[in-house]
């Protein structure tokens, strides 16, 4: 599951205690910082990114269930339009959304004076959230946004007095089922492509900001090309027991992680390709794919 806009992570934490295979993000790297940090010292397992929920770091059909609490608000009508755009593609077909959205009838939307760049957006002017905008729904909005998911429930809520006052404060929570067809990857392209690598994580180094992993194969990057990080290609390196700095070889496999931006090549000697089977691909990668949720593609 995805805890989107996780913020301090509490949401992230319960569901991970509670046997969810669960990744978080948010914005904030003092939020994600903060869950790291919690992670480390309850020993809780949960993936915890920095980014935008506009362009999430993660590949298609990648979570069971996402999850937005009073998070996927600060936006106007077109950002909205894109965060459910992002939310249906990293949700696997039949995936499930829970998620909150503001209400119109929340006495903010209607406060006069207050700038209001479209029919359904907000600027407040004061405050902590001063210029930030904020996005309000109704029901044929929100029929429209999730045009693409089944509506299996909404809730009108109305935390009706709070601050000493009465004032309607009405939010919408919505589960929804993602409605498409799975994407289907196709490596055709790269297995089987011939490859010059540096090894810049050469076999019994250590990881640079975590010591205590030991590289237990050559690990680098393709020369010249450029992975979905934006950063050179990664690579894993088999059929060698020895440390390197460069290797020419073939790619062998994909690694497609679901919950990550980039995949990972396995690369070995030309004259063994074609060797190797799944399972000992897998036993070999898992030193450091074990931290990731994704699934193996060879030719």
């Amino acid at each position: 599951m995805l805890d989107l806009g996780c913020g301090l992570g509490r949401h992230a934490l319960l569901f991970a205690r509670q046997g969810f295979k669960t990744t978080a993000i948010d914005i904030s790297p003092d939020a994600t910082n903060h869950l790291r940090n919690a992670c480390r010292e309850s020993g809780t397992d949960i993936l915890v990114k920095t980014g935008d929920m506009n362009a999430l770091p993660f590949g298609t059909d990648a979570f069971d269930c996402l999850f937005a609490m009073h998070s996927a608000g600060h936006c106007d009508t077109q950002g909205m339009k894109r965060i459910i755009g992002e939310i249906k593609r990293v949700l696997k077909p039949d995936g499930a959304v829970f998620m909150t959205l503001c209400s119109k009838e929340t006495y903010t939307f209607n406060v006069p004076g207050l700038p209001h760049p479209d029919e359904n957006t907000v600027i407040k002017t004061d405050g902590p959230e001063q210029g930030v905008p904020h996005f309000f729904a109704d029901p044929e909005l929100i029929e429209e946004l999730f045009a693409d998911f089944e509506l299996i429930k909404v809730r009108h809520i109305d935390d009706c007095y709070y601050d000493g006052t009465w004032k309607n404060q009405k939010h919408y929570f919505i589960e929804a089922a993602v409605k498409k067809e799975a994407h289907r990857y196709d490596f055709s392209d790269i297995i089987g492509r011939k490859v010059q690598c540096t090894v810049d994580r050469p076999l019994g180094t250590a990881h640079p900001r975590f010591p205590s992993l030991i590289y237990p194969i050559n690990y680098g990057y393709v020369d010249d090309v450029t992975g979905g990080d934006g950063a050179e290609q990664d690579v894993y390196i088999l059929g060698t027991d020895e440390p390197l700095h460069t290797f020419s070889g073939v790619v062998e496999a994909v690694y497609h992680r679901h919950n990550d931006v980039e995949d990972k090549w396995i690369v070995v000697p030309d004259d063994m390709h074609g060797r190797f089977s799944e399972e000992y691909i897998l036993e070999k990668i898992a030193f450091q794919e074990r931290f990731f949720d994704g699934q193996l593609y060879m030719s």
